[in-house]
């Protein structure tokens, strides 16, 4: 095993019995919500869309965060290059942006299903099919990826330059999120969306803004000095 591969196998380990307990919490609470609210009336929206389609998108941001301002020091202490941490860090994000990506169209799958045993669903809640699923991945996907690349990116402008500097290199960090949400989205229904531009377009739009913003947190990185931990 490489040691990139080690990073990524390392990080695995750290984050997924958070993500696990997370979503496991997630999924219990919505489908008791989407139980108990149509037992009293039919549901005219996916709760699983709204809510946890949100949540899939913030937890890759906080993960670019913490890769920064936690993980770096303590693996570079151990012998880990820059370049290897960066690299296994690439990779764990990639995976951790398509989990998520396909968390929203599993969840909504079970969703549907839950509320189609006592009959048909609201004519407002958006329908399921294998169709739709590949629509909400491919609006999912490049969304989780911007989040995740604007949050290691501002994590890093600030960890290497301090308040001021940070403060100045948030504005090209933010590009990736703002450049997705500007494009897909949902409507008040969970249903997913694409604003703007074509979903073509749109997609090759926002996968290029990500890309150009994770060359210039790779930049940033790649000879960053470590600072000392405090206490």
């Amino acid at each position: 095993m490489n040691d990139w591969q080690r990073v990524t196998a390392a990080l695995w380990r750290i984050y997924r019995p958070i993500g696990l307990w997370f979503w496991g919490v997630i999924t219990l609470c919505l489908i008791t919500i989407d139980l108990l609210v149509n037992g009293f009336a039919e549901q005219q929206a996916s709760l699983w869309l709204l809510v946890a389609g949100s949540a899939a998108k913030y937890w890759p941001a906080v993960v670019g965060v913490l890769l920064v301002a936690l993980q770096l020091r303590s693996f570079l202490a151990n012998g880990v290059t820059r370049r290897h941490f960066l690299a296994g860090s690439a990779v764990f994000g990639l995976l951790v942006a398509v989990a998520f990506a396909l968390l929203v169209p599993i969840g909504h799958g079970i969703e549907y299903a839950l509320l189609s045993l006592d009959g048909p669903v609201a004519a407002n809640y958006p329908a399921f099919s294998a169709t739709v699923a590949l629509a909400e991945f491919g609006h999912a996907l490049p969304t989780e990826l911007a989040y995740l690349v604007t949050g290691a990116a501002i994590s890093a402008g600030y960890y290497r330059f301090g308040a001021w500097g940070g403060l100045f290199l948030m504005l090209p960090g933010l590009l990736p999120m703002a450049v997705a949400e500007g494009l897909f989205g949902l409507d008040d229904h969970g249903t997913v969306v694409t604003r703007l531009l074509p979903y073509g377009l749109a997609l090759l739009a926002s996968l290029a803004i990500t890309a150009l913003v994770g060359l210039l947190f790779r930049q940033v990185m790649r000879d960053v000095p470590i600072r000392r931990a405090t206490g």
